[in-house]
């Protein structure tokens, strides 16, 4: 026992204010170090890792589509079908009906193409996009003028082992494209979602905004000229089906897995986020069921076609209906879509330069599809 204790439990008459006094050193010494400690541990804690830093201001995404001559009129989809062993012309034909690659790429452009290479899988499971398809879509970005064509994704699975076992990283050598493979340094935050102003929005400010600022593979966007997705067609568990704008998952960093809770609202933040300059959907090969990974060759069919588009949400919703034989109108995601970046009258194309309508039999009554048989 301490002096000091013991003088206080010795005081026969003060024995009441010398405890008092006693409790109100002792806490308020007990506060002043607490509060020493927390405002400490506050000026450690840093969730983005820069500690007594100002944050950069989150960027957002060029429009790849806005410095394209495209009139008004002209196809908004292009379908292609054909064999197997014809996916180069079905390339050429898909492209073809929309005036071709050499109205999208012109000489001396960058080009950033973006396929699906999220598994390590056999391209034959129809998990990952056709090697084929991209090395067709490489050789037309070359034959329309374009100083250097990069590949890159971030895949879900070790991406060294990805690219390899899909068989992109071969046809992209073989091409000449580069291989991009993602890390930490490639990655910047990034937004969907801005105020009148352009200044980016609080994450969530709306119930079916799920994105924020988030890091994105912001190195390759920012060095590209033009951006082209190339997605296959493929059943997804949670989703439903994973096709153009669901690549774009492929470009987040961090632990992107959070937003399996509100798949929709992110895949539509992603058409949102990404203007490309062209949509693919490789529907070369479908995978019906077990998607996004597959795992046998029952699940997959032959789609036998080839989707180019400007409009993503309908190149999305055509690949749905026609190669998975579901409902677009059903599809959550594609419905938030059009919400948010559809051509409406106070959206339209000659504003925003981004066509979005979700029903693609629209455009047929308009005669803006073309088909070509191969």
């Amino acid at each position: 026992m301490s002096t000091d204790e013991h003088n206080c439990e010795e005081a026969p008459t003060g024995a009441e204010a010398c405890s008092r006094r006693d409790f109100l050193v002792r806490g308020s010494t007990t506060l002043a170090v607490a509060a020493s400690a927390a405002g400490f541990a506050w000026w450690l804690y840093d969730p983005s890792g820069k500690a007594g830093l100002s944050q950069p201001r989150p960027r957002k995404l060029d429009n790849y589509f806005a410095e394209i001559d495209y009139p008004v009129d002209a196809p908004r989809l292009s379908i292609a079908r054909g064999p197997d062993e014809r996916i180069d012309r079905m390339v050429s034909a898909a492209l073809g009906g929309l005036g071709g690659m050499e109205r999208f790429i012109h000489k001396g452009d960058k080009v950033l193409v973006k396929p699906n290479v999220g598994f390590q899988r056999d391209p034959r499971i129809g998990a990952t996009t056709n090697p084929e398809v991209l090395r067709h879509i490489i050789k037309e970005c070359f034959q329309a003028g374009a100083a250097e064509v990069v590949v890159t994704d971030n895949p879900i699975e070790n991406p060294q082992a990805c690219f390899a076992k899909t068989g992109i990283e071969r046809v992209a050598k073989e091409e000449g494209a580069r291989i991009l493979l993602p890390s930490k340094a490639h990655f910047e935050p990034i937004t969907a979602h801005t105020n009148p102003d352009g200044s980016p929005r609080q994450p969530k400010r709306e119930k079916s905004e799920a994105l924020g600022a988030w890091p994105v593979l912001w190195t390759p966007l920012r060095d590209a000229d033009k951006v082209i997705g190339v997605a296959p067609v493929k059943d997804h568990n949670l989703c439903s089906a994973s096709l153009g704008m669901k690549n774009w998952y492929g470009l987040l960093g961090g632990r992107r897995n959070q937003f399996h809770q509100a798949i929709h609202e992110i895949i539509s933040d992603l058409g949102l986020l990404v203007s490309p300059t062209l949509s693919i959907c490789d529907g070369t090969r479908v995978l019906m069921r077990n998607g996004p990974t597959g795992g046998s060759l029952a699940d997959v069919r032959m789609g036998n076609t080839i989707i180019a588009a400007v409009d993503q949400i309908a190149c999305d919703a055509y690949a749905y209906q026609q190669l998975l034989g579901r409902d677009p109108a059903q599809l959550t995601y594609l419905e938030l879509a059009e919400q948010k970046f559809g051509e409406t009258p106070d959206r339209p194309y000659e504003k925003t330069r981004r066509f979005g309508r979700r029903d693609w039999t629209e455009y047929k009554r308009q005669g803006k599809i073309a088909e070509t048989n191969v």
